[in-house]
């Protein structure tokens, strides 16, 4: 037989568990908090009485999971209210799904429904404007995905339009309490990049307390299935926070594909004080440009420790055009990146061409030459950083 969970023996007439456990010596009390892993269980234990409740809330409170409907959204904003709860809270999370693989459904959104998207963007709102007052926190991560669920249980799928502007609505209500908040860390998943004009409020913030922030980007080939438009991802320059020395840890990403348009717009972007960097599904401009992403690693080398690339690919113009190799890249940085003490390349280091109907392709195969020249540069890379490694140790 399972073992039983702990709400359940707390909560059952045939075991008198909840007896004993308030008679424990605090010691104990405090050893079984620890190794409860079960929000609900936590719960329930914090029912028990005054001592449990006082060991409880730090651990209970510390992390908080918001759904992505207006009941959640509207217990968040009770805690923030509540300063004996709001003190414990580290780290906020918005609408995290395990183990669930992001695709833009068929929407089933109906007339009644548009007052609840409307109220469900309002409490988002309220509530992501509202975490400056959360003395403690030092982590939002929001995930975004194109439903929620209604106050009746019901799954909506939503239309681009309320997909990307309810995306908008939470980012600028994050942006807006981070002017006078202690978060220094950000995540923001599945990210539709809209327009530059949109962001204005990421410029605004002339102080960003961010030392990491991370972006995962849907892909463009995706957005224009689903919207119809191939012009609704704009540069990802436009949520990266201005130049300054505290951000030490940036991570753009996208899982399922190349995202960015080749408008990267990088040029204004400095940071003096960044260590790691991890750059996945990226495209590398034919020909280095200040705009590019191999002139935004370069500018970064003083303080860049850490460079991970994962799937990434060198951009080649057309398929009559030779490639521009990899090793030109690998040699380039190698005389440049002299602060590097760790270099993770995972994945082939390929070539892709842009098709209007099918976005990046495989480029033609290189030849056997330029494919040995690539391995080499990068093998001499990688000995390069070991030999800084070991005259540093």
């Amino acid at each position: 037989m399972e073992p039983r969970p702990l709400s359940f023996l707390i909560q059952t007439k045939l075991y008198p568990l909840s007896i004993i456990m308030r008679n424990l010596p605090i010691e104990i009390i405090n050893v079984v908090v620890e190794n409860v892993s079960s929000m609900t269980d936590l719960l329930q234990l914090r029912c028990l009485n005054q001592a449990y409740r006082d060991l409880v809330t730090p651990i209970a409170f510390t992390k908080l999971h918001i759904k992505n409907s207006i009941q959640s959204a509207q217990n968040f904003q009770q805690i923030i209210a509540a300063t004996h709860l709001a003190t414990h809270v580290r780290e906020v999370v918005y609408d995290s799904r395990d183990d669930e693989c992001f695709q833009f459904p068929q929407e089933n959104i109906e007339v009644e429904d548009m007052l609840e998207v409307a109220e469900l963007e309002e409490a988002l709102t309220e509530a992501f404007c509202a975490i400056d007052a959360l003395p403690r926190l030092e982590c939002v991560t929001a995930s975004f995905w194109p439903s929620f669920i209604s106050q009746s249980g019901k799954e909506i799928r939503e239309s681009p339009f309320w997909f990307t502007n309810r995306q908008l609505t939470v980012t600028h209500a994050i942006y807006h309490a981070m002017k006078t908040s202690r978060m220094t860390s950000l995540s923001l998943n599945n990210v539709v990049m809209m327009p530059p004009s949109r962001y204005d409020f990421v410029s605004s913030l002339t102080n960003s307390p961010l030392s990491h922030l991370s972006l995962s980007v849907v892909p463009n080939a995706d957005i224009s299935a689903w919207s119809g438009s191939k012009d609704i991802n704009g540069s990802l320059g436009a949520l990266l926070p201005l130049s300054n020395t505290t951000l030490k840890s940036l991570a753009l990403r996208s899982p399922q594909g190349p995202y960015h348009s080749l408008e990267t717009k990088l040029s204004s972007f400095h940071y003096p004080s960044l260590e790691s960097l991890v750059l996945e599904n990226t495209i590398f401009d034919q020909t280095p440009s200040p705009d590019g992403v191999e002139e935004f690693v370069i500018r970064q080398k003083s303080g860049l420790r850490h460079l991970e690339l994962r799937s990434c690919a060198s951009y080649v113009a057309s398929p009559s055009f030779d490639a521009r190799l990899w090793s030109s890249i690998w040699q380039r940085w190698a005389t440049e990146l002299t602060s590097l003490r760790e270099l993770v390349v995972d994945g082939d280091s390929g070539y892709v061409v842009l098709n209007a109907d099918w976005g990046y392709v495989t480029y033609k195969p290189i030849s056997t030459i330029a494919a040995e020249s690539d391995s080499s540069s990068l093998e001499m890379f990688r000995d390069a950083i070991a030999s800084a490694c070991t005259v540093v140790a």
